[in-house]
């Protein structure tokens, strides 16, 4: 029984709401955090069939990752000229090659998994870093993690990590799935896919994301949502993308993307902040 919201000890007490995947689901009345009561598991991301490393070709690759990694690569670029960058969870390595080959970037990735470092190696010739995040030098520009910080039991221990890596005024930029997208709008919390212990532990509101940066010492300079993953328009898009790049740009204006969008900065007086 969960007894208290991840977000923080002061919150209301979390709500038991169903039980998924064998799996009992809270919310937290205060913030809205949805919570699964659970461990972290990590066997899951060494399987040949996780949805990182189940694609063959660096074709399949890049019709699935290539427009969303480009776009957010855009958006760092906005702020800072020539970054180095770290990726925690690098998963397949494809960010991190576009990243080097296409910008000329300084760029590492640090992952856990031995089959998504093993693929990102074989794929793209991309060495991920492996071992402990807190024990590599705090001389980064850019931290990104996308769609990871769901997966942990400690979310706010994993940004104050991440803040340490960045030099003064360094960059946070994170995904993580939106409970207020368009999917789970229509399906419902508890058919909403993003709702799927063990793979996701956490699943942040908009609320819940911004006060735990906060708290991990962080400001937050642009939000938004990304709807990438555009399926249903592949059949009939044209060669450019087209019709996915109106859909994204349509469910952005609107707050209804799948994922979370945010850019932070660190702020200098963050070492003594609730992340530490």
């Amino acid at each position: 029984m969960l007894h208290a919201c991840v977000i923080r000890a002061d919150h209301a007490p979390p709500t038991r709401l169903f039980v998924k995947n064998a799996v009992e689901i809270y919310s937290c009345p205060t913030c809205g955090c949805v919570m699964a009561d659970m461990d972290f598991v990590h066997d899951q991301y060494e399987s040949d069939s996780y949805y990182t490393i189940a694609f063959r070709t660096q074709e399949e690759i890049e019709l699935e990752w290539g427009f969303r990694w480009r776009y957010i690569l855009q958006r760092i670029l906005r702020r800072i000229e020539r970054p180095r960058l770290l990726e925690v969870g690098a998963g397949n390595g494809f960010f991190i090659h576009l990243a080097r080959t296409e910008l000329g970037l300084r760029a590492d990735g640090l992952e856990i998994s031995d089959a998504e470092s093993g693929f990102a190696r074989r794929m793209f010739g991309v060495r991920f870093l492996r071992g402990d995040l807190a024990a590599l030098g705090s001389n980064y520009d850019v931290v990104s993690s996308f769609n990871v910080i769901e997966h942990v039991t400690k979310p706010l221990e994993l940004l104050a990590t991440m803040r340490d890596r960045l030099r003064p005024n360094g960059y946070l930029v994170l995904t993580t799935p939106s409970p207020a997208c368009i999917h789970r709008r229509i399906r419902g919390l508890r058919k909403w896919g993003m709702v799927a212990p063990p793979h996701h532990i956490n699943l942040f509101t908009r609320i819940a994301l911004f006060e735990m940066l906060e708290d991990a010492g962080f400001d937050v300079l642009e939000y938004s949502t990304l709807s990438t993953y555009i399926n249903f328009v592949r059949s009939i898009d044209t060669p450019n993308l087209l019709l996915r790049r109106a859909v994204f740009h349509l469910l952005k204006s609107a707050n209804l993307g799948a994922d979370h969008f945010v850019m932070c900065r660190k702020r200098p007086e963050s070492a003594g902040h609730r992340g530490s």
